[in-house]
């Protein structure tokens, strides 16, 4: 019976997995007292325990498809020798991700109440960087504009930035040996913030006559707690101004306030065999602090606009004249005039966080061994990334905590990761990382990841073990004497 459970719960989640950000190793992790982090309804092996900024480091680079061995071809001692910039193109999807992550804790307590009950209370530093471009980007330049003459060339970015402070408190209840539940509500304090509303174009070359026409429109918000000002010319580009002054930025790290909330639930199928959910981030940050919208679509300047799109036939004697004579100036002015840049402080605006659900189930085949298959579903800024990981851990000696992940996703079947720890009585390290074999061959993988901490605890392994209470055995009734 549990060979099949688990078979079906595993099932379930390749089915529904693909790509995406995966769950660090060290989630997994019986020393780490941070899977409360991921999912709020899980146990701890402490009764209590106390971290430093040092408690919890987690960092990390998703590169997405930017692979080295797509950019170049190498000699046989692996030195490139000509960039294989088609091939590259070619390795993209239609929705292609880049990101970069960090998640410190800067201070934490935790601490059971009566077996039943487990209060945490922590203040964190997170930051992410959600980037997603279409393939067309990059092709539209590298093949050029004939490649695209039956299909119109499809530009889409979509930036995602989010830095905040968050103070947390976890409470987890365990109702029975079977259930268990736990709620993070979280304050929010944000320091920095880019979103693009849109930034897309369309480029399509006529067959004919191979007229270029263009679509496009542009639109984003940012917000600092760093005073700063931004303009546009055509002559001298992009100007950006910063106010560095330090007590103007500590007075407004705490002015974008937000409000966010995690949910978990678990429940045991029997002593050995348990699920678990969880619903992260659902919440928003008010920005208010140097809140400026950046936003542009083409206007009609003259004889290049045609029904809601730039053209481009070609240059005319005149034009190269008047290019000769202006030099680019005069191009840049012109272009300015159909593709107006607006640039302007703005109001509060809200911002939501990128939401996470995670479905993990854990199986402990033998005393502090156990195998777990979790896997998480992520929504960045409309784009949906999902990913599995199915990890072991293990605990030798009482004392040395071994894990190890596999993770699948697009484009992306090379994430072994490894982590390890040490109990030092109050004292307890760790360290992980989700690609191992990037210390080995870092040219050839999809993700830099490193994770690490230190955490003081007490009471431990003391109820570490949710154990169901043994049946007592009837005392056997002796034979009556006849």
């Amino acid at each position: 019976m549990k060979k099949i459970i688990l078979t079906l719960m595993v099932g379930v989640c390749y089915a529904l997995s693909v790509s995406g950000q995966a769950l660090d190793v060290t989630h997994f992790m019986r020393i780490s007292p941070f899977q409360h982090n991921n999912l709020p309804s899980s146990s701890t092996i402490y009764n209590g325990y106390f971290s430093l900024p040092t408690g919890n480091i987690q960092a990390g680079v998703n590169l997405g498809a930017i692979r080295y061995k797509n950019l170049f071809e190498t000699d046989e001692e692996g030195y490139p020798t000509v960039l294989t910039a088609t091939k590259f193109v070619n390795s993209l999807s239609n929705k292609n991700y880049f990101g970069v992550y960090d998640d410190i804790e800067l201070l934490g307590v935790g601490f059971r109440i009566k077996d039943r009950y487990f209060l945490t209370v922590d203040y964190r530093q997170r930051a992410n960087l959600d980037f997603i471009y279409s393939r067309d980007v990059l092709g539209l330049p590298i093949y050029g504009n004939m490649a695209y003459v039956d299909n119109p060339a499809d530009l889409n970015l979509s930036i995602n930035l989010n830095a905040y402070q968050e103070l947390g408190v976890s409470f987890r209840h365990k109702v029975n040996n079977r259930i268990s539940w736990g709620v993070r509500p979280k304050v929010l304090f944000g320091l920095a913030n880019v979103n693009t509303q849109t930034l897309s174009a369309q480029v399509a070359t006529n067959p004919n006559d191979y007229t270029i026409s263009m679509r496009y429109a542009a639109a984003l918000r940012a917000a600092a707690i760093v005073p700063f000002t931004m303009t546009f010319n055509p002559q001298d580009g992009f100007q950006f101004d910063a106010d560095y002054n330090v007590g103007i930025i500590l007075k407004n790290a705490f002015k974008n306030a937000g409000f966010g909330i995690d949910l978990g639930f678990s429940y045991k199928f029997m002593e050995s065999l348990g699920l678990s959910a969880g619903v992260l981030d659902l919440g928003f940050i008010n920005w208010k602090t140097s809140t400026t919208s950046m936003s542009s679509s083409l206007d009609d300047a003259g004889s290049l606009y045609n029904e809601g799109a730039f053209t481009f036939s070609g240059l005319t004697q005149s034009d190269i004249d008047a290019i000769m004579e202006e030099g680019s100036s005069g191009i840049l002015d012109t272009l300015a005039q159909y593709f107006p840049l607006e640039i302007v402080p703005t109001g509060s605006y809200m911002s939501a966080l990128t939401p996470r659900v995670v479905l993990q189930a854990d199986y402990e085949f033998a005393k502090f061994h156990r195998v777990s298959v979790a896997t998480q579903f992520r929504f960045a800024n409309k784009y949906f990334q999902p990913s599995l990981t199915v990890a072991y851990d293990g605990l030798f000696f009482n004392s040395i905590d071994v894990c190890v992940a596999y993770t699948i996703q697009r484009n992306s079947y090379d994430n072994l990761g490894v982590g390890l720890g040490f109990n030092l009585g109050y004292l307890n390290i760790y360290a992980g990382t989700q690609n191992i074999i990037a210390a080995f061959s870092v040219k050839n993988v999809s993700q830099l990841t490193a994770t690490a901490g230190v955490v003081f605890n007490w009471g431990h392994y003391k109820n570490w073990r949710e154990k169901y209470p043994k049946k007592e055995k009837k005392p056997k009734e002796g034979k009556k004497r006849g």
